[in-house]
């Protein structure tokens, strides 16, 4: 017999009524309950789904049935649910299991103390705790929903998904059965032995154990962290990628690269980054950026690490400032090198040569070495008078931001302009094997030359200074970098 109800278009539908299909005994009980009791290996029908337990009350007026004692649910061939106690609307065609409450299709398991399943649509939901296995991974949840005809879960409050190699944890979040993927719809974390990964959107394939993440999306390494609009992670090969406004940071070395894209290698520490990048690394109270077109940088240890950077180099700090094609800094040695057509400016000064080595040190900047073509320039005053050393080798130490000594090796030629207290007394011109000279004040005070000659100072008035000019003389300030903005224009 059949019932009807009125559907969401205001027509009548037939509304099936549970069929009884097997029971060892059956009685009525209309004085207490009005009901069909039945007992032992009871077996029951409705549109196609299958319920079993030991005894049953049915409700034929309102399409009812109560059941308990090692209740089973089948549909088909694929989900089973069990239980110890049932409600059952034939009406609605929704179901409710409680205690030792399972529902099993394929390799997924879920359990929980208390579930309603629809099983018209076969979508299992639970509010008060429940767990899912499913082959490697464990997924808890104080509520869940599970959608048989996709395939997918949903899980809020308190999620948690256990792997033998991670574990996320999420406010909400959604699980494909088929391609083993977890969809993160609010804060996420995944944490393992090696790495930490925060995100409040993305996906996680957890059979190929790759997946991408936004909004303030976080990979965090034990010496690195890497930040973007968005990230992916491949935790098969140790890769992780980040796009827009990327962030890498050295947590040991207080180091940043920003850029627009990032590759970084876990396995070795390493991370490449292009689209405008630029490192910035504290130096005592002044802060060093170096921005190329790409940046490399590898982490050998929480000490020693190294950044190479690549084509259209600039580097600036306060107090000094350089351009090149290509660089080098390592942290061990703290030493910055420059490559092909290098140009370094500090104060008034300017160096330049085939190769350059800057010793920065921990707090300060301590020196630097000129190979190759070296050639040194200072402004003498503003009337285009300029002090110049060139040689093979110039070596300059550096003290408290200004440069205290210089030393040229080499065929050393030296024009400076000697001042004494109120003026300039002319140009100095000198050359030797070897000239140390001293300044003070960003100004040449006395020079030494080996073999030990005595220097001519041409007086002021005889000197032609436009043409006061060692051989390779290029004063190149319109290429200095003037501050943070000029790194990437």
């Amino acid at each position: 017999m059949a019932q009807s109800k009125v559907d969401g278009k205001g027509k009548e539908k037939a509304v099936k009524t549970i069929v009884v299909k097997h029971a060892s005994s059956l009685s009525f009980d209309k004085e207490k309950s009005n009901a069909k009791v039945l007992r032992g290996d009871v077996v029951c029908e409705h549109d196609g789904a299958i319920l079993y337990c030991d005894t049953a009350l049915i409700f034929d007026l309102d399409n009812t049935m109560k059941a308990s004692g090692h209740v089973k649910i089948t549909k088909g061939d694929s989900v089973t649910v069990t239980g110890d106690k049932l409600f059952y609307d034939g009406k609605t065609k929704i179901a409710t299991l409680e205690g030792n409450v399972k529902c099993v299709e394929k390799d997924m398991t879920l359990t929980t103390n208390l579930l309603t399943f629809d099983v018209g649509n076969s979508v299992a939901n639970y509010y008060n705790g429940g767990t899912i296995v499913n082959k490697e991974n464990t997924l808890i949840s104080k509520n869940g929903h599970y959608y048989s005809s996709n395939k997918e879960l949903a899980f809020h409050y308190d999620v948690i998904l256990t792997n033998p190699d991670y574990k996320m944890r999420s406010d909400t979040l959604r699980y494909n059965t088929i391609n083993k993927t977890s969809y993160f719809l609010g804060p996420s974390i995944i944490t393992s032995k090696t790495d930490y990964i925060y995100c409040e959107n993305g996906w996680y394939d957890t059979d190929k154990e790759k997946g991408q993440f936004s909004k303030n999306a976080l990979l965090m390494t034990k010496q690195q962290k890497l930040t973007g609009d968005s990230l992916a992670f491949d935790r098969n090969k140790r890769i992780g990628k980040a796009y827009r406004n990327v962030r890498l940071i050295d947590t040991a070395q207080k180091s940043i690269i920003y850029g627009g894209y990032a590759e970084y290698q876990e396995k070795n520490s390493e991370a490449l980054v292009t689209q405008k990048p630029v490192y910035a690394r504290v130096v005592e109270s002044d802060t060093l950026f170096i921005s190329a077109d790409t940046l490399y940088h590898r982490d050998l240890d929480s000490v020693n690490n190294f950044l190479n950077a690549y084509h259209k180099v600039k580097i600036f700090k306060k107090d000094v400032q350089a351009i090149c094609d290509s660089a080098a800094l390592n942290t061990k040695d703290s030493l910055l090198q420059l490559f092909k057509i290098p140009v370094l400016w500090s104060n008034k000064s300017q160096a330049s040569a085939r190769y350059i080595k800057v010793s920065i040190g921990k707090n300060a900047i301590h020196g630097f070495t000129l190979e190759g073509n070296s050639f040194l320039i200072q402004q003498a005053d503003s009337l285009n008078k300029y002090n110049q050393l060139s040689g093979k080798t110039i070596e300059g130490v550096i003290d408290k931001d200004t440069i205290r000594k210089v030393i040229v090796s080499g065929n050393a030629e030296v024009f400076y302009y000697p001042k004494n207290k109120t003026q300039t007394l002319g140009l100095n011109k000198t050359t030797g094997s070897e000239i140390h000279l001293w300044f003070k004040n960003d100004e040449i005070q006395r020079a030494t030359i080996k073999p030990k000659t005595t220097g001519v100072i041409e007086p002021l008035k005889e000197v032609d200074v436009e043409n006061a000019k060692l051989k390779g003389f290029n004063w190149q300030y319109g290429k200095r970098p003037k501050s943070f903005a000029d790194l990437h224009p």
